[in-house]
């Protein structure tokens, strides 16, 4: 049985906390991912003279980069125009900017338009996330069968 909160702006404020959690700990991830990628470049920059002369560097490095640009993206603050009007960014902002101005229908309809802008948000990081992360793996298989067939085609 369902039953309606005594609060008709509880479930939306409770999607709002999940959803600026889990921009945090997108955030988090790519921060992390970035170092890996760094660690991942190594080898394969350290065994690029043994490499095939087909293989020129911007061609090997190109998967890495666009993890970069993905990671990147994930962590570039995004500041919608959905909602803009009550999300003030300002180097000179004063009290009276954040004057509390919104009746109580309003105040239901901004977290409504919060949840979908965070949600939009949180859509966008994840997708970029999994982007990355698809192409580090195909990158590091592919490296490894490269670096399989230099180390048999030197010995």
């Amino acid at each position: 049985m369902n039953k309606i909160a005594a609060d008709p702006a509880q479930p939306y404020r409770g999607l709002i906390a999940g959803y600026t959690d889990a921009i945090r700990q997108s955030d988090f991830k790519a921060n992390i991912a970035i170092l890996f990628v760094a660690f991942m470049m190594g080898p394969v920059l350290g065994n690029y003279p043994r490499f095939p002369h087909y293989l020129p560097i911007p061609f090997v490095m190109l998967p890495f980069l666009v993890v970069y640009i993905c990671l990147l993206a994930v962590l570039i603050p995004r500041y919608p125009k959905r909602g803009g009007k009550h999300f003030i960014v300002s180097r000179n902002a004063t009290v009276s900017d954040f004057a509390k101005v919104v009746e109580a229908d309003d105040e239901l309809e901004q977290l409504k338009l919060r949840c979908s802008v965070l949600s939009e948000l949180l859509w966008w990081k994840t997708l970029y996330i999994r982007i990355s992360f698809f192409v580090a793996m195909a990158s590091i298989v592919v490296s490894v069968f490269l670096l399989i067939y230099i180390w048999y085609s030197q010995g």
